[in-house]
């Protein structure tokens, strides 16, 4: 339908392959703009452990799963990202809408305990975020 109107459209014979690369971009901008209320060019220079730590753990767990990410490819596309971004989930906060956090950091924990794979700072910001949301 999107092709006969003239859209260009690419189709993927892998979704695994497809979507992590999504997953582990977006996971770390989410959780980490939304718990420190930062945008992500603070994040990345305020913040620049976490985020390692988380996009590394996402390429762990993508890995596992069969679709590795490459972190430092992730990094740089931090690095690119505009420095005023904020995440969607961080403007919902900000508005005190329902945040997307099972959808974004719920799946990538759930993922990581299916292979087995540690997410320590993924789950301590999920948690912080969960209790925050709470109180």
């Amino acid at each position: 339908m999107l092709e006969a109107v003239g859209v260009r459209v690419r189709r993927s014979q892998d979704e695994t392959a497809t979507l992590w690369p999504k997953l582990a971009f977006l996971a770390p901008f989410a959780l980490l703009t939304t718990r420190y209320g930062l945008t992500i060019g603070d994040v990345r220079t305020r913040r620049r452990e976490e985020l390692v730590a988380l996009v590394e753990e996402a390429a762990a767990v993508s890995a596992a799963g069969g679709a590795p990410v490459d972190p430092a490819r992730t990094l740089t596309m931090y690095d690119e990202f505009p420095p005023g971004a904020k995440s969607s989930m961080q403007r919902d906060a900000e508005a005190d809408r329902p945040l997307e956090l099972d959808a974004i950091g719920g799946a990538l924990l759930r993922a990581a305990a299916r292979h087995a794979v540690a997410a320590p700072v993924t789950t301590r910001l999920v948690d912080e975020l969960e209790k925050a949301r709470s109180s």
